[in-house]
């Protein structure tokens, strides 16, 4: 159970931690286990570091339907997933507890996600329980357990500097989340914990093995956790939420109409594939307007845009009151790129592009970065 760099490696983990104000040997923490490798290697490490360690596992959905156990592979949180996290922590030796957040996960995670394909919007629902469940519930079920602390497996860091915490881009590149992360508040992360900050991956599964962690060669989950069909339109119509709006345009931006489509709330900003509509040059869905129930096509130059809205807006300090000049980045997996934020009324801002950015989606997070640090983030409504 020690393998000549777990001591190397819980070091890695206390060195984030170390300059924590509140933060105290032997503190209390619930550890959020997906039954991944990261999460269970973050609370093993906590608690070989001398942290009292509370693991919790979180049910967020039925993941059975007419009694039969729904298609889960590749996915998180599973009943596997539960197993896998509980048998760690018997291992190592903490206990550990499956918490019921069906009804939150469901009003603010699946509901938004239906609703925000049916407005014509591409949804981020893993961001969406990053902000609802994993810390705020998370936070107040901690608080019931006397936990000052909640933990989780993200590869993110979060610093002190004396007056305020800042939230910043973990150590490696290739598994960075802040992205993911930007509804963090002053209050959030004052009690929010990142230990795997300094690691990369290959360091997690490492010491995973040096553990003798059953599940340190486990796979990443990639796919959404709850649409247990391969395509979001399916989990829709079996949810019996698609609307009556029925078959529509297929409409280019010059005007004239391609074709026909079977709902718009099947299409996506930037969709290429399954237009079903021929044409002289490639075609990539622009627009999808649920008033006119339209799907808008154009050629690939008529996807970048330089400016877009964002609403919802949440800031992990201050809040600027004037234009604000920063990097930011309208997904995941893109680049950042230099813009200068506009603050609106109603918790909204403009934000302008120094170069124009491709395939604008609303209902995506565009991030608010300064060099390592996330300043921010929102909605994008409109572009």
């Amino acid at each position: 159970m020690n393998g000549p760099g777990t001591t190397r490696l819980v070091q890695a983990v206390l060195e984030p931690l170390a300059g924590h104000p509140f933060l105290v040997p032997g503190a209390r923490v619930l550890a959020a286990m997906s039954g991944g490798v990261d999460s269970s290697v973050m609370a093993a490490l906590l608690h070989r570091a001398g942290f009292e360690v509370i693991g919790v596992s979180m049910q967020l959905f039925d993941k059975t339907q007419g009694g039969t156990t729904l298609e889960t592979e590749g996915k998180c949180c599973t009943l596997d997933d539960f197993q896998d996290a509980r048998r760690v922590a018997y291992e190592v030796g903490f206990p550990h507890y499956v918490v019921d957040f069906e009804a939150r996960f469901k009003d603010t995670v699946i509901d938004e996600f239906v609703e925000g394909y049916l407005a014509g919007e591409t949804p981020s629902p893993c961001i969406r329980c990053n902000q609802h469940v994993k810390f705020r519930t998370l936070l107040e079920r901690a608080d019931a357990l006397g936990a000052d602390f909640v933990a989780t497996g993200h590869y993110a860091k979060i610093t002190h500097d004396g007056s305020q915490f800042h939230l910043l881009k973990a150590s490696d590149p290739a598994k960075d989340q802040s992205y993911f992360l930007f509804s963090h508040t002053q209050e959030t992360l004052a009690r929010t914990l990142f230990p795997l900050a300094g690691l990369s991956k290959a360091e997690v599964r490492q010491v995973g093995r040096d553990l003798g962690l059953h599940l340190s060669e486990k796979p990443e989950s990639q796919e959404i956790c709850f649409v247990t069909q391969k395509r979001y339109d399916l989990y829709i119509e079996e949810a019996g939420r698609s609307p009556e709006t029925g078959l529509g345009p297929i409409r280019h931006l010059d005007g004239q109409v391609l074709g026909t489509h079977e709902g718009y709330w099947r299409y996506t900003v930037g969709q290429r594939k399954g237009l079903g509509i021929a044409h002289t040059t490639p075609l990539y869905v622009l627009r999808v307007d649920r008033d006119s129930n339209t799907v808008w096509v154009g050629e690939d130059e008529d996807l970048f845009g330089t400016e877009l809205t964002a609403r919802e807006v949440s800031w992990c300090g201050p809040v600027p009151t004037h234009p604000l000049a920063c990097s930011a980045k309208i997904r995941s997996r893109g680049g950042e790129a230099e813009a200068l934020l506009i603050p609106l009324p109603g918790g909204r801002v403009k934000v302008a592009f120094s170069e124009a950015q491709r395939a604008i989606a609303p209902g995506q997070a565009v991030v608010f970065y300064r060099d390592a640090e996330v300043l921010g983030g929102g909605w994008i409504s409109s572009s």
